[in-house]
């Protein structure tokens, strides 16, 4: 009899997961508490369009994700554009887009541009990572770079991004955000292109569970999880709205907040092993008449209510919101932090405040519609020197396995991190599964 597994969760690691343990051959069934498939990377409604509830984007390096693209057919749906990105520093907006913007960049002096060229550099030629594990984020970067750098630049952007928060990050933070970003320079100039799907992440997530099912899983939405059926030290299943479902294999996909309401007492020391806080975001989601920034992203160096400013539609298009632009503001925080537990209509009118002073051409009557979406565990925070950096998907419970976002360090929180990690815990149920039949 075939081994039988459950997934919970059905986002871009749950769906990637049945799709590898199903073409194994294996009796997988994979839950989904909400009516659709998604999660963070769902669609919703706005202005009569279906647009992206976050902003996701592709780059040419993503070899899993490409990957998983091409093998469902997809690739014909899959657009791939060069993007500016911007700076706000002093009141202006500086391009910084290529070899030709870095060497006139005009907020730093010609010896801190070179030093910030060797720290980029620097950062692409180291490969690994353990000896920066223990080494304060922004003394390193002073050291590799200026303590000018640290003011200008460096600082103000963590502040943003981490909510003033920033102080138990290690250098690898940054490494690994300076070696992603470089993946998506190309060609001569080095300017950055990005692609994304018609859809967005969702078509590959829907794409996933068609093929997932196709090879033999079970796909069930709207199917609440409330807890694990742990019994005589063992997980056996899963306790759900419409009664118990066994399994010989649990794997929960849920962010650890999340998975905390799943634990039963006994095993919430399994929580241990992971990051203790976590990043939210709330972001603003206008649907506007017109491009109001030249650039794909802003960096913003000034004060700030809002981390960035990030207008999707230069790398996404316009065909699917009949010409529209998509602009987002998020603000990565926590969710008890004052910014987060803003009404809709407050985070509009700061947020937008702000959009007005880097965007002149912002006008409120060009706003066709306009949301507020909300995220409580976009990110791990993982601090200085404290292991496990990566949790184990086996923690010596029989019967459960534990794949998440919070395991894809050092790699940044995407979907191509996702699907990749999805796979590892493939291949390793894969392994164990088929080692009993070889003994």
């Amino acid at each position: 009899m075939s081994r039988t597994i459950g997934i919970v969760g059905g986002g871009i690691f749950g769906t990637t997961l049945a799709l590898r343990l199903a073409q194994a051959g294996l009796d997988v069934e994979l839950l989904e508490r909400a009516p659709t498939l998604g999660g963070l990377a769902d669609r919703i409604e706005l202005g009569g369009y279906k647009v992206d509830r976050f902003y996701h984007v592709i780059v040419p390096t993503d070899e899993h994700m490409n990957g998983l693209i091409d093998e469902l057919g997809l690739s014909d749906k899959t657009q791939f554009n060069p993007v500016g990105v911007g700076f706000w520093i002093d009141g202006k907006m500086l391009p910084f887009n290529g070899i030709k913007d870095f060497l006139t960049f005009p907020a730093l002096s010609f010896l801190d541009r070179v030093r910030l060229a060797r720290f980029v550099l620097t950062c692409q030629r180291k490969s690994t990572y353990d000896d920066l594990e223990n080494i304060p984020l922004l003394p390193w970067l002073a050291k590799l770079s200026s303590q000018k750098i640290v003011d200008r630049i460096w600082r103000p952007l963590l502040d943003s991004r981490f909510d003033g928060h920033h102080e138990e990050l290690p250098a690898t933070y940054m490494w690994a955000r300076t070696r992603r970003m470089n993946n998506a320079r190309t060609g001569k100039s080095k300017a950055e292109t990005m692609g994304a799907l018609d859809g967005g992440h969702q078509t590959l997530i829907e794409a996933t569970a068609r093929a997932a099912e196709a090879a033999g899983a079970k796909i069930r939405t709207g199917v609440p999880v409330t807890g694990l059926i742990h019994e005589g030290g063992a997980v056996k299943g899963v306790k759900a709205d419409d009664g118990d479902r066994h399994y010989d294999l649990t794997i929960p996909t849920l962010q650890p907040p999340g998975l905390k309401r799943l634990l039963p007492d006994d095993l919430q020391h399994l929580l241990d092993a992971y990051p203790q806080r976590y990043q939210g975001v709330i972001c603003v989601l206008l649907l506007v008449k017109h491009s109001l920034i030249e650039h794909y992203s802003v960096n913003i160096c000034d004060e700030t209510p809002i981390t960035t400013v990030v207008e999707t539609s230069h790398a996404v298009g316009t065909a699917h919101t009949g010409g529209n632009r998509l602009v987002y503001l998020p603000r990565y925080c926590s969710t008890d932090s004052e910014s987060y537990n803003l009404s809709d209509q407050e985070a509009y009118d700061r947020f937008t405040a702000k959009l007005a002073q880097l965007a002149p051409n912002f006008r409120h009557e060009d706003v066709l519609a306009w949301t507020v979406q909300r995220g409580p565990t976009v990110e791990p925070v993982y601090p200085m020197g404290v292991p496990p950096r990566v949790p184990p998907f086996d923690q010596g419970v029989d019967g459960l396995l534990l794949g998440n976002g919070a395991q894809v360090y050092p790699r940044l929180l995407n979907g191509e991190a996702i699907i990749g990690i999805a796979e590892d815990v493939a291949r390793d149920v894969v392994a164990s599964s088929a080692a009993p039949a070889a003994a």
